[in-house]
């Protein structure tokens, strides 16, 4: 489907000038020269980009752009301004314009901004498929997941759930072993009974006996009263034992009795207890080479491993990515103000460039951090976390025009100043004058950044959402 603009101007030989260009390039063009026109052009038909001029006969641009706003209609909108209208400019963005494109018009820059635009709203719509799909096609008991191994994974869990057998779970630090336990329980007869876990890598021995089986009154310096441990708070339903790979030789041939016989003896008692529980166990270490190199017991091994699911990494499953990030976004949005919605195309690259040694987990905390760090509703390649997204791209800057019949150190000074100008009005506008996220998109100092503003006279108080700006500072 070809992408439809909407032009509105009144100028005919400009409109005439911007089919041409926008034609040339495979967009069909539909032009209107008065904004209550463009508004029922847009009412009634599908534009995926506005482009509309400042000045028109009936309405200035910004009515025109707040209305579309106001109605949600689904297009990205760009403002013609006359050219070095700074505060035009500031005001366009306030409004919600997408970007502003100052007259007279350069065709490659035209391009590259109508580019930009209709990438992100390409972007905003496999979004919104990506939602409706997570909802119907690929979650899996709070799991979401594509990817062709992972699918595997959920069918197995929907075939051994209900049996009962003892679970082995393998994978790396951050993959989602706990999630999978979860789904086994729920898939199990005995999910109406309590799901228990327990991290074995953090406790050493005497803490970890005493969690597991629970301990008498008195059984050691300060047991003031009897605990029940994990086995017994779990009767009747599923104990994960996760990293049970760190577990020592002493306590796996305590477990290797449990699992035996389903019996044990609190610490410090004799009253021996029976329990029905279900044992989901996973290590990030692969237990077979653990039992080769003696660490770990044989018969433990094989009494745990009675059904094997090995989880893959998510460099695995990178088609899983997207929509990971966009379940996190879901999960964060009622935390956010206002809701961070959407990621933009650079973003989602960076995401998917990342090799994500801490997996499944790593994303997440890359989607809070860059949710906490994100102006308005859409996160950008900026705001992910530098381990994530390295270095953040450069904004284009149209090439301005050379007057060969000036002194090349006049033209120079003066192309620098009219290009740093734009530049960090720009950065303003987009960053709603926060100086440390400008600094940090333009590689300067806070205090660099600060002198700039200062030489051209850019106020950033002004470039602040209208709510937030001290009324007595304007």
């Amino acid at each position: 489907m070809k992408r439809r603009i909407l032009l509105v101007d009144d100028e005919p030989l400009c409109c005439e000038h911007l089919c041409k260009i926008l034609e040339a390039d495979g967009f069909e063009v539909e032009t209107v020269g008065e904004g209550g026109a463009a508004l029922e052009a847009a009412r009634t038909r599908l534009f995926h980009l506005m482009i509309t001029d400042l000045r028109l006969p009936d309405m200035n641009g910004i009515t025109l752009l707040t209305t579309t706003r106001a109605e949600r209609l689904p297009f990205g909108v760009i403002v013609m301004t006359a050219y070095g209208d700074t505060q035009v400019a500031l005001d366009v963005m306030k409004a919600g314009a997408d970007d502003f494109i100052s007259k007279p018009l350069e065709a490659d820059h035209l391009r590259f901004v109508v580019g930009r635009i209709l990438g992100r709203r390409r972007l905003i719509d496999e979004l919104e498929q990506l939602r409706k799909q997570m909802r119907e096609d690929y979650s899996f008991h709070n799991i979401v997941s594509k990817s062709p191994k992972m699918r595997k994974i959920f069918d197995l869990i929907e075939q051994v759930g209900p049996l009962g057998s003892t679970v082995l779970i393998h994978g790396e630090t951050g993959t989602g072993k706990e999630l999978i336990a979860r789904a086994i329980h729920t898939a199990d007869i005995r999910r109406q009974g309590p799901f228990v876990a327990l991290n074995c890598a953090i406790l050493h021995d005497s803490l970890l006996e005493s969690e597991l089986f629970g301990h008498e009154k008195g059984a050691f310096t300060g047991a003031d009263k009897r605990k029940k441990g994990r086995f017994e708070i779990a009767d009747g339903g599923t104990l994960f034992l996760d990293e049970v790979g760190d577990v020592s030789p002493a306590m796996q041939a305590k477990l290797l009795r449990v699992l035996q016989s389903r019996t044990f003896e609190r610490v410090g008692g004799t009253e021996t207890i029976k329990v029905d529980v279900r044992i989901i166990a996973a290590s990030n270490k692969r237990l077979e080479d653990e039992v080769k190199a003696g660490r770990f017991r044989g018969d433990l091994f094989y009494r745990l491993s009675v059904i094997r699911i090995d989880l893959p990494t998510l460099r695995e499953r990178a088609e899983d990515i997207p929509l990971l990030a966009m379940h996190f976004l879901e999960k964060l949005k009622p935390m956010s103000t206002p809701p961070v919605t959407e990621i933009d195309h650079e973003a989602m690259q960076a995401l998917l460039a990342h090799s994500w040694p801490g997996h499944v987990r790593e994303l997440e905390n890359a989607i809070k951090a860059a949710v906490a760090m994100a102006d308005g509703s859409v996160i950008h390649r900026d705001a992910l976390p530098e381990s994530v997204a390295p270095r953040a791209p450069r904004p284009a800057i149209s090439s301005p025009l050379i007057d060969i019949e000036r002194p090349l150190p006049d033209l120079t000074n003066d192309l620098i100043g009219r290009v740093e100008r734009d530049y960090f009005t720009r950065l303003l506008a987009c960053y709603k004058g926060n100086v440390a996220r400008c600094a940090r998109h333009s590689g300067l100092s806070r205090r660099s950044v600060t002198q700039k503003l200062q030489k051209y006279d850019l106020d950033r108080t002004r470039f602040k959402d209208p709510a937030l700006v001290d009324p007595v500072e304007g």
